[in-house]
């Protein structure tokens, strides 16, 4: 979570965390790291040496800082180990839905998969997953995966290659010769690999295990890449993270693990690679650790981007903060992970569609606290992570929403009162630059390109009352971009009482590309109801194409052939509806 900096927050930290110096060569006590290189640890003993000059008095995520000496717009110098990529497309499916995703090729997991003939959903009541089998806009349960057969409590799936991946928390494994007291026991992240050949048979092939809570994750190339937080908890005598497949579950070596520049938090951000294909008993895996937690990733296909946030202070004032995200780039290669660079940016990432790499360039977007306001930045960072280019200080008061990366332009959404859309060029890396924009009431926090130089903005309608602004809806937003000079807005649809899950995570949408539709699931605040919304884009206007109303509130939805499937919000029910037009129109 980024916490923004209030000036109360600010005070009570600086009395409390008055702690001196806060050097990254005191985390590893080598000149290397120092110097901004990325470097793994040589020894436990040094690991310990780095934990012990982390405090650990409940502070939150700020940390004095009187050292530094960054300046303005300082970025950290980067270094470089050997590394390695590759890209792996996505496997196209028949005419059903596929998870909306961020990179062509990176899956990503969700609550709901299907395969055309079987829905694998976690059930809204526990935490088993249920096989549906669907047959003319029937959905009848067919397989139960139960949490005491796991010993998991299934969360998040994916689907690839005749193999079902479930992820969840297992709470009560216990590393050998590592002692716990009652109030410490540790959070382990699972992944079950099943065998879906017959899927009202499904048989598991085997268990991966990581320390820590789940962050995400990413199935490309017929590798699952899992990232964790492993918190160190008061009490505990562990001080590395643990991983292990089938009954293997072991430390970390200490060459595995490197370190953030500036750890605020005796934690781990861990990164496990498991291959999916494994056989039974047999499962392959690879696991190393960042010292410091993560709060965002991005996954290219062949890097895994990893951020952590913090605040540090030159002085005892507000005005001396200054909010920074830290980047250190992985490399991944048919399960392999070697940690490559390492840098960093001014200000908090929104989520992981703020990031992106284009032609050895990773672009990130930022939003930072400066002298009592809101300001944004866009940056482009070369392939060593350091800064090439920037658009500094737009939209100043306002806080970035939703930001896509389309080639070589950045459409960024900002908010105060209005929802302003920012067009930015990168085709010049080192010389980026903001070209247009629009404004409308509300915001979308979630941009996807129609083509024919039109996007589509989901979001927020919100509404002008005594005491400011009020958020009262789902609002769907057209724009025109083929001028990237004059951005307009073509059209809009507000939906009053509505609330959907599209509008805080991007899985949620459902797009069928061949038809021409999109649908999102919903449920009506007012009528203490559900459904699903189908829209489309006609011409140069959106058009409400379907209302599929239900009893309940829906959490997802899905189609195969002719039938749209909606995920009950509070059951373990699968409801469906005859799509409206075979076209969408």
């Amino acid at each position: 979570m980024k916490l923004r900096v209030t000036a109360a927050i600010a005070f009570a930290v600086c009395v409390a965390v008055a702690i001196g110096i806060y050097a990254y060569s005191q985390y590893g006590g080598s000149r290397e790291q120092a110097s901004g290189e990325i470097r793994t640890f040589e020894s436990y003993g040094q690991i310990q040496r780095a934990l012990s000059k982390i405090k650990d008095e409940d502070m939150p995520v700020y940390m004095m800082n009187n050292s530094m000496g960054i300046a303005e717009d300082a970025e950290l110098a980067t270094g470089e180990m050997a590394g390695s990529s590759g890209t792996a497309p996505m496997p196209k499916g028949s005419d059903r839905s596929e998870t909306y995703v961020q990179v062509e090729g990176v899956d990503e997991a969700d609550i709901v998969k299907t395969d055309g003939n079987y829905i694998y959903y976690t059930s809204r009541l526990g935490y088993d997953v249920i096989i549906a089998k669907v047959t003319d806009g029937k959905a009848e349960d067919a397989a139960v995966i139960s949490e005491e057969e796991t010993g998991v409590s299934a969360d998040n799936l994916f689907l690839t290659n005749g193999r079902l991946i479930i992820t969840g928390q297992e709470y009560e494994l216990q590393p050998e010769n590592d002692q716990y007291n009652y109030y410490s026991k540790p959070m382990v992240t699972a992944v079950c690999i099943y065998d879906i050949s017959n899927p009202e048979k499904p048989q598991m092939i085997g268990k991966y295990r990581q320390s820590g809570g789940y962050v995400s994750s990413r199935v490309t190339d017929g590798y699952l890449y899992v990232v964790t937080n492993d918190y160190l908890n008061r009490g505990e005598n562990r001080y590395v993270p643990y991983a292990g497949a089938d009954k293997k579950y072991e430390k970390l070596a200490a060459d595995h693990i490197c370190c953030f520049p500036q750890p605020y938090r005796k934690a781990y951000a861990v990164i496990g690679s498991v291959d999916v294909n494994s056989s039974k008993g047999h499962i392959k895996s690879k696991t190393r650790a960042v010292l410091g937690a993560s709060d965002d990733i991005y996954c290219s296909g062949s890097a895994i981007y990893i951020t952590d946030f913090s605040v540090n202070y030159r002085d005892f004032s507000p005005e001396s903060a200054d909010e920074r995200t830290y980047i250190i780039k992985a490399d991944i290669s048919k399960g392999k992970i070697s940690f490559a660079k390492q840098g960093s940016v001014r200000g908090s990432v929104l989520n992981q569609f703020a990031m992106d790499e284009k032609d050895g360039y990773f672009r990130v977007a930022a939003t930072a606290f400066v002298k009592g306001k809101d300001v944004n930045y866009l940056y482009v960072l070369d392939e060593d992570l350091k800064v090439a280019g920037k658009v500094k200080g737009f939209a100043a008061g306002e806080q970035i929403k939703a930001v896509r990366f389309l080639g070589d332009m950045a459409y960024v959404i900002t908010y105060e009162q209005t929802d302003p859309l920012f067009v930015i060029d990168l085709k010049d890396p080192k010389a980026p630059e903001m070209l247009g924009s629009v404004k409308i009431t509300g915001f979308s926090s979630l941009l996807v390109p129609e083509g024919d130089g039109m996007i589509v903005g989901i979001g927020t309608a919100t509404t002008e009352e005594e005491f400011g602004e009020v958020e009262e809806g789902v609002k769907i937003a057209l724009f025109d971009i083929s001028d990237p000079l004059k951005p307009e807005v073509l059209d809009s649809m507000t939906y009053k009482d509505l609330t959907s899950d599209v509008q805080y995570d991007h899985r949620a949408l459902t797009v069928n590309s061949k038809a021409g539709w999109y649908a999102i699931p919903y449920i009506n605040l007012e009528k203490e109801s559900g459904g699903v919304l189908q829209f489309a884009v006609s011409g140069k206007k959106l058009e409400e194409v379907g209302d599929y109303e239900n009893k309940e509130g829906i959490a997802r939805c899905l189609y195969v052939d002719d039938h749209i499937y909606g995920l009950e919000d509070n059951n373990d029910k699968i409801v469906s509806w005859m799509i409206k037009g075979d076209d969408g129109k």
